[in-house]
């Protein structure tokens, strides 16, 4: 984050089950205060159809991508 000028998009994923969609959004938050940055998120994507998510399986969401933009 600290090298994305103003205005500018970064693109972030994580494809760890033991990173869930919360505690990605917390990370980014964390980087994005120790960066001295402001950011506006975008989208906050996850993983196509063909890799299923199962209610009684959280581990099945895995992937998550968030597209913001550093102000």
């Amino acid at each position: 984050m600290s090298l994305v000028e103003p205005g500018g998009l970064l693109a972030t994923s994580s494809c760890s089950y033991h990173v869930d969609r919360a505690m990605f959004l917390e990370m980014l938050r964390a980087a994005a205060k120790n960066a001295g940055k402001q950011t506006r998120i975008i989208e906050v994507r996850g993983q196509a159809k063909d890799h299923p998510i199962s209610l009684a399986v959280p581990e099945t969401e895995y992937l998550k991508c968030v597209i913001m933009q550093i102000l």
